[in-house]
């Protein structure tokens, strides 16, 4: 088949049996990948790429998924802004991880950020949409956001107020993260040098670094 995808932010227009792994596709065509180990199929994690910004082991994934893919090695991902987010709250926690798990681990924190960050985006939607009196509000003036008034409310001053704080704190990285998203996600790599607690840790610091050159940026 011909598999036309992004690697690395390069094109790539490829002939290759449809059933063939991304990571034999990755050994052939990318000269810098490498995985740590030989891969176990799913029981070590060292193959981990990003796909379209999510994590994925690359020895599950066939060709005829890829077509369109956007794909992200850790070779890639080292040389993007991104990376160093991660880097300066590996710094500020005091812990990283073993040099087994590096690339896999920073390439699942990416991917867990690319979720955080698409929620907080959400959030913050919601709440200019519920707050602007115009949108998404009944003759009421409630918000169509459910019964409890979660993203809304009386489009009164002391609400969109308050609502502007909250989307200032969504802004500066002062979320909440869900445990269970880092536990499926870092499920993906079979090392447990890093307890759960200081992942959340290096993920609440490296998100507030990419929140604030987000705001700069604005």
């Amino acid at each position: 088949m011909r598999l036309n995808c992004t690697i690395n932010g390069s094109q790539y227009s490829l002939v290759v049996n449809s059933d063939k792994p991304l990571n034999h596709i990755l050994k052939e065509h990318i000269i810098t990948f490498s995985e740590n180990s030989q891969c176990l199929g799913a029981s070590c994690g060292n193959c981990i790429v990003l796909i379209n910004g999510n994590a994925a082991l690359s020895c599950l994934i066939p060709a005829f998924k890829l077509n369109g893919a956007s794909i992200l090695t850790f070779e890639g991902f080292q040389k993007t802004r991104f990376c160093h987010d991660i880097e300066r709250a590996y710094a500020d926690i005091g812990n990283q991880p073993c040099p087994q798990c590096y690339a896999a681990k920073t390439i699942i924190i990416e991917s867990i950020l690319n979720k955080i960050d698409k929620e907080s985006q959400n959030r913050l939607g919601r709440f200019r949409l519920g707050t602007s009196g115009t949108s998404g509000l009944g003759t009421s003036g409630q918000s169509g956001w459910g019964s409890q008034g979660d993203f809304g409310g009386q489009a009164s001053s002391g609400s969109s107020s308050s609502a502007n704080q909250q989307a200032a704190r969504i802004r500066s990285g002062e979320g909440t993260i869900s445990p269970e998203i880092i536990s499926h996600e870092i499920a993906m790599s079979s090392c447990h040098c890093i307890e759960l607690s200081d992942l959340e840790k290096i993920i609440n610091a490296a998100y507030k670094y990419r929140s604030k050159r987000r705001a700069r940026r604005s």
